[in-house]
């Protein structure tokens, strides 16, 4: 009988024993990391403790070579812009001078008188620089054309092609109003002078003028050269 009691409690020692060895395990497993547990009360099984990788950005593209800024192109001078020359519709500022398509130019070859100076002509003064002014102002202003049966006049395109600059910084041009240099005819009408500064082209022009008593000479005046000298320090 004392021996089936021993045997008895033995039996039961190594139970308890295998049965706190599993608790421990136990505990040990729901322990690890690797193992998340789940909320109380989900009645869901714990799921392994995984994070997925976070995928990378993918690298940005390069801008097309299209919307790359590309240097401006330099704005032409001024000074460029005339020396290219002019076509179009003129005005007259003096009896030398003439703005066309916003740019300045003085006629190549002649100087006419100053806007304000006054000549003499029997025995009067008369305003000589505004007169060279009328008549260039004439000339551009298209010719009409005869016949009942004639098309309508096209006005003649002005045409300026720079030739040098004077001290002034104003482009000299030789200007032309369809075959008519505006130039020339100034200096056969009397209303300018040939400008030797520039060249000697229109001297048959001047002499011819001269010999009528055209414009200026048809009466007494100071060379535009000298009177600018005398008036304005040149």
């Amino acid at each position: 009988m004392y021996l089936a009691n021993l045997d008895f409690v033995s039996a039961v020692s190594s139970g308890r024993t295998n049965l706190l060895k599993a608790f421990l395990l136990l505990g040990l497993l729901l322990a690890s990391p690797a193992f998340a547990q789940a909320p109380p009360g989900s009645g869901r099984a714990p799921v392994p403790n995984v994070r997925a990788p976070v995928p990378q950005a993918a690298p940005a593209a390069a801008a097309p070579a299209s919307t790359v800024a590309q240097p401006r192109s330099p704005t032409p001078s001024e000074n460029e812009r005339q020396l290219q020359g002019a076509a179009g519709v003129g005005r007259v500022v003096d009896g030398d001078t003439l703005r066309l398509e916003g740019r300045t130019y003085r006629l190549w070859g002649i100087d006419a008188p100053e806007l304000i100076q006054v000549c003499q002509r029997d025995g009067q003064g008369y305003a000589c620089g505004r007169e060279a002014a009328a008549y260039l102002r004439m000339l551009l202003v298209p010719e009409p054309v005869l016949g009942e049966n004639a098309p309508p006049a096209t006005a003649p395109q002005l045409v300026c092609t720079p030739r040098t600059s004077d001290q002034y910084g104003r482009t000299a041009a030789l200007c032309r109003l369809g075959d008519k240099d505006l130039g020339a005819e100034m200096v056969r009408a009397g209303w300018a002078l040939v400008f030797t500064r520039h060249s000697s082209d229109y001297a048959p022009e001047e002499d011819e003028a001269r010999e009528a008593r055209r414009g200026l000479w048809s009466g007494t005046f100071d060379m535009p050269w000298d009177w600018r000298a005398k008036r304005l320090g040149e």
